[in-house]
């Protein structure tokens, strides 16, 4: 894929705009977040301007709602996926789902057991 210096811009802007938002969440979650962000733009390098385009709709879509939620301050961030949204994905990005459910879930766990053994 070409790209353009405005397209690289807006990369780099909602690249930033996202790791600004994760300074808003709990510490393993940021972690688990920023860390996934720098995997999946990385993936992303070269792919078509479709895939492109697509790829950065989704990421603004997932910082819009971040920012919406913490402007309200819910605790429970994120939302469902449905299951047309599950059934369009591909196995590979079911594979990146089920990987950070994983690392979500065990972060989670690790995180109450600390709570708990205070």
């Amino acid at each position: 894929m070409t790209m353009s210096t405005s397209h690289v811009y807006a990369v780099k802007t909602l690249y930033c705009r996202i790791l600004s938002l994760h300074r808003g969440l709990p510490l393993e979650l940021r972690a688990l977040g920023d860390q996934y962000i720098r995997d999946e733009f990385r993936r992303h390098k070269n792919v078509t301007m479709e895939q492109g385009a697509d790829f950065l709709q989704e990421w603004k879509m997932y910082a819009d709602m971040l920012q919406q939620q913490q402007k309200q301050g819910l605790r429970n961030l994120g939302n469902d996926l449905s299951v047309n949204e599950i059934d369009s994905f591909s196995d590979e990005q079911i594979g990146q789902l089920f990987a950070l459910h994983q690392e979500a879930t065990t972060s989670s766990s690790e995180e109450n057991k600390d709570k708990t053994n205070k």
